[in-house]
């Protein structure tokens, strides 16, 4: 077939074009020996030596590997003390934190964090999983009066964060106004607020109580969030739920035991005397040197939701007064206060507290009014 063309060219185009069109033949004939080439060498099977073989699964191998040890590290490698990250809080908001301590949850087998909001009241430090912080850390900057602020860029590049920004405005709120703003959004004074003496004390105390364990405690019908540290024992300190009978104040770290203990238990109301009693209402009087086991174990519990609580063991020199809820199961503790027994600046109170499902509801204005009667009784001014 070749031949015929050659020849209708030569003829018809002369030598040159002869020349052109057995060069393009040539082109042609190699082009079709190398797709026959390339179809035969497609049916054969292809073969690679054993040692590259090897070679090829012993690398991939190593990359599996070297991949998934990277994974592992990364999951299984705690965030570092005393950085600062967002965290979530309950309420859907994102907060600036420090990272003050870490523990490992065997329940939940992945880390947990003690975080601090900055800014906030250390009554809303808490244990949160990794899954509520940022990966992205940042640097705090010190601000007027010593306050540690974020940088403008991050907190401009943050997501939606309620609750943090200061009112920009011109107006001019009391001093009133100012002590009720921080109560409610639990803004701490900072170090520079205070004089010399009181931030030292205040650091001091803050090292001692810096973390808490202990995220809630089941008393009676209620389960309570803790805000604060309290120096139980160490096997219950560490525990991140106590179970507490209402009636004996024992603590204990498993709900079996807290079972077993309310069928057992014969107490239905605080030790001491009945000195008070209207509609449901009761106010009992103990002693701390008759009952110390009992009064110990209120300060611990009273502890948990006051911060700077000092009196847990030496009870002795104090008499306590409880405020009870009576009903047909028994006397159900609301709050208390306690007084020393000689008081040289003739104090009417050393410390009160109502516990957190009472609050809000008028039994600390009693307890105070309560103890201003007790002094008048007494012949004391208080």
């Amino acid at each position: 077939m070749f031949g015929n063309i050659t020849e209708t060219l030569f003829y018809t185009l002369g030598v040159n074009a002869s020349n052109r069109v057995n060069r393009t033949l040539a082109d042609l004939n190699l082009r079709n020996k190398t797709k026959t080439i390339m179809a035969d060498d497609a049916d054969k099977p292809s073969f690679i030596s054993p040692e590259i073989m090897g070679k090829k699964s012993e690398s991939e191998t190593k990359s599996v590997n070297s991949h998934d040890e990277d994974n592992e590290s990364v999951e299984e490698q705690p965030l570092d003390i005393g950085e600062h990250y967002l965290v979530r809080r309950s309420d859907e908001s994102w907060y600036p934190a420090e990272v003050i301590q870490t523990r490992f949850s065997d329940a939940e087998q992945q880390y947990e964090y003690y975080v601090h909001y900055e800014g906030c009241n250390r009554r809303l430090d808490e244990w949160v999983p990794r899954g509520r912080i940022m990966s992205a850390r940042f640097q705090l900057t010190e601000g007027a009066k010593g306050q540690k602020t974020v940088p403008d860029k991050v907190w401009k590049d943050r997501p939606v964060i309620s609750d943090l920004l200061n009112d920009t405005s011109d107006r001019k709120i009391t001093r009133n106004q100012k002590r009720r703003h921080d109560e409610i959004n639990h803004i701490q004074k900072t170090y520079a607020e205070m004089d010399p003496t009181t931030a030292a004390l205040e650091k001091e105390h803050e090292q001692i109580t810096k973390v808490k364990y202990i995220d809630k405690i089941q008393i009676g019908r209620f389960e309570i969030d803790t805000w604060y540290f309290s120096p139980y024992p160490e096997e219950y300190g560490r525990q991140s739920k106590l179970w507490i009978c209402e009636y004996c104040l024992k603590y204990m770290r498993l709900e079996k035991s807290y079972r077993y203990h309310m069928s057992e238990c014969t107490w239905r109301q605080p030790v001491g005397k009945e000195i008070y009693r209207k509609g449901t209402l009761s106010v009992y009087e103990v002693d701390g040197k008759d009952h110390k086991i009992y009064c110990q174990n209120l300060c611990l519990l009273a502890k948990l939701f006051l911060d700077h609580k000092t009196l847990y063991f030496d009870v002795e020199p104090f008499l306590f007064y409880i405020l009870c809820e009576v009903d047909k199961q028994g006397a159900h503790i609301v709050g208390y206060f306690s007084k020393e027994k000689e008081s040289p600046d003739l104090n009417n109170v050393a410390c009160i507290l109502t516990l957190p499902p009472y609050q809000r509801q008028g039994y600390g204005k009693l307890l105070i009014a309560f103890s201003y009667e007790l002094s008048r009784l007494e012949g004391m001014v208080g």
